[in-house]
């Protein structure tokens, strides 16, 4: 996508140095069933009471999912489990916990400058899905090449593989919406700004700003 931009380079970085610490990579995989639990949360929200998408319906399915995985991927790198959310559990602090929100409330309000209010939560729930899914692409293709370099026993490959098909479903939605490549490339902007501060909140726990 030619307005997704890329942070390749801090991504490997920071998750480079993460997956050679037991005790960060174990926090690591907390903040991604995290993030993974609120994407599902928030697509949830997003539900109509009645006129519900078996799309939607499978894509929060798969969310929660993604997140119950990544937690028991944790007594792979750790004796101790991390059995919440809290922010000494997670790496990033306040700059893990607040990304989804940051990133649906900056969407909605820039929504409500271009569409009718009932037209926004949907919208949002689009345009913020297909920004965090090609974030996702790029930081789970990264995160496995690592590991795989490491010939560690844990692997993201099944989640690889659904977060491809979440982007491409909501691509073919894009392309239903009127202008929705163009409000698009404003909420990858947006995304790529939270996510460049995300990376340096994570990458402050091992003296780098990874960035």
């Amino acid at each position: 996508m030619n307005h997704f931009i890329s942070l390749a380079p801090d991504l490997t970085q920071m998750i480079t140095a993460i997956v050679n610490s037991d005790q960060l990579h174990a926090r690591w995989l907390n903040t991604l069933s995290y993030l993974e639990n609120c994407g599902a949360r928030k697509i949830a929200a997003c539900e109509h009471p009645i006129l519900v998408k078996e799309e939607m319906l499978k894509h929060a399915a798969e969310e929660f999912r993604h997140a119950h995985f990544l937690k028991r991927q944790i007594e792979k790198v750790s004796p101790s489990p991390l059995p919440s959310y809290s922010k000494k559990e997670l790496l990033g602090g306040i700059a893990s916990l607040n990304y989804l929100n940051a990133l649906d409330i900056k969407t909605c309000r820039y929504l409500s400058e271009v569409l009718p209010i009932n037209k926004i939560r949907e919208t949002a729930y689009l345009l913020v899905t297909y920004a965090i899914e090609l974030r996702a692409n790029e930081l789970y293709a990264i995160y496995d090449e690592q590991l795989r370099k490491l010939h560690s026993k844990v692997g993201v490959r099944s989640i690889i593989a659904e977060e491809k098909e979440h982007l491409n479903e909501m691509i073919e939605g894009l392309h239903l919406l009127p202008f929705g490549m163009t409000y698009a490339q404003k909420v990858c902007t947006i995304e790529k700004e939270l996510c460049t501060n995300w990376i340096k909140a994570v990458g402050s726990v091992f003296g780098s700003s990874a960035a």
